[in-house]
């Protein structure tokens, strides 16, 4: 298994579900999404138990889906509701899988594990995401990417590469210095990046942040709550000004493994400087999907093909002093992993019936 099941993942914007079917695999489990009349939303297994077929191919009636096979409906809570067939009646095993589902930050977050353990308070916080006063944002924008999630976090918390990787679009020029602090919370993991009294990264001159003559302190502030929900908190101030005084370009940065070699990549960008600018929004939002599409994606590709499946920690890397945070997340991921297989293993030994349960004696 490459990925924790006992997890929220964030499935989709909020926006981007409504009265239509949408269909998207999350951890290899091909899921169906829709809202019901009332606007909450419902997640299913995306497969009838009759046939298997695509639940996602058939239409809502009402709060209900019809397959689109043969016509079985099954409703919010995954129980079949109507049978078009014979005499009506319902089997006792028509009914699919739902899973728990929360709506917050303009997220829809699903819970892929064992729905008893299912906790809200567990939910990544994105309170920013909500704050129109404050900030203007980029389009919530998804990414889909032929990606194995683990090495976008590892490219997501070595912000160093972006001098080399980035140094038209986003990145400071290379050999500046930095002063990095990492510190683990529980499966949070915060990795704040301060590059002091030096010119400014290209992307803060390019978007009027700051002047490219000005010389300054700027941070990238990056929190990962494992395994893939990124928030950056990053901003330019002149140097040995408060941060409070600065101009702030964030985002927020959400990876959902669909399969162990595919990802959805969840984003938008925010500032509080030149809020009235709408041409300028859309250059933010190019360049950002320039510097993914075109610099990020392409060398982690590489790097996923010369990996060939094999095992990170069997290929012996050699580590960076900028390696701290990622080496991390991946022995927390790798941690919360072997506890979910843990759980399933002894789950599996719990329905097994004793040999003397059955006549057969020990």
């Amino acid at each position: 298994m490459s990925f924790p099941k006992n997890a929220w993942y964030a499935a989709a914007w909020g926006a981007d579900i409504s009265r239509e079917l949408f269909a998207r695999t999350i951890i290899n489990e091909p899921l169906v999404f829709y809202r019901k009349e009332s606007g909450d939303v419902v997640a299913l297994s995306d497969m009838c138990p009759h046939r298997f077929a695509p639940l996602n191919k058939g239409k809502l009636v009402g709060d209900s889906i019809e397959c689109g096979y043969h016509g079985l409906h099954f409703d919010g809570s995954g129980g079949c509701v109507f049978n078009p067939h014979g005499d009506g009646s319902i089997p006792k095993t028509a009914k699919v899988r739902s899973f728990p589902i929360v709506e917050q930050d303009t997220l829809v977050w699903i819970w892929m594990g064992e729905a008893a353990a299912a906790d809200p308070v567990k939910i990544p916080d994105f309170p920013w995401l909500n704050d129109k006063e404050t900030f203007v944002f980029t389009p919530a924008s998804t990414f889909s990417m032929k990606l194995d999630y683990r090495l976008i976090v590892d490219n997501l918390l070595d912000l160093s590469h972006a001098a080399y990787l980035h140094a038209a679009t986003l990145g400071a020029a290379p050999g500046t210095k930095d002063i990095t602090d990492v510190r683990q919370e529980g499966t949070r993991i915060y990795s704040d990046r301060l590059i002091p009294n030096s010119p400014p990264a290209f992307v803060f001159t390019a978007t009027g942040a700051a002047n490219p003559d000005d010389i300054v302190d700027y941070w990238a502030n990056m929190r990962v709550d494992l395994p893939c929900a990124f928030y950056m908190d990053a901003g330019v101030t002149l140097s040995g000004r408060d941060k409070s005084e600065g101009n702030v370009l964030s985002s927020v940065q959400i990876l959902t493994p669909e399969t162990e070699d595919s990802s959805f990549y969840l984003w938008s960008a925010f500032r509080n400087y030149r809020k009235d600018d709408e041409v300028l929004t859309q250059v933010i939002a190019d360049t950002i999907k320039a510097a993914f599409s075109l610099e990020d994606e392409p060398m982690m590709h590489e790097v996923q093909v010369r990996m060939a499946g094999r095992d990170f920690w069997k290929m012996k890397p050699i580590l960076l002093s900028g390696d701290g945070a990622a080496v991390l997340a991946r022995r927390i991921t790798d941690k919360m992993i072997a506890e979910d297989l843990a759980i399933s293993e002894a789950s599996e030994s719990d329905k097994r019936i004793p040999l003397k349960e059955v006549g057969q004696g020990v």
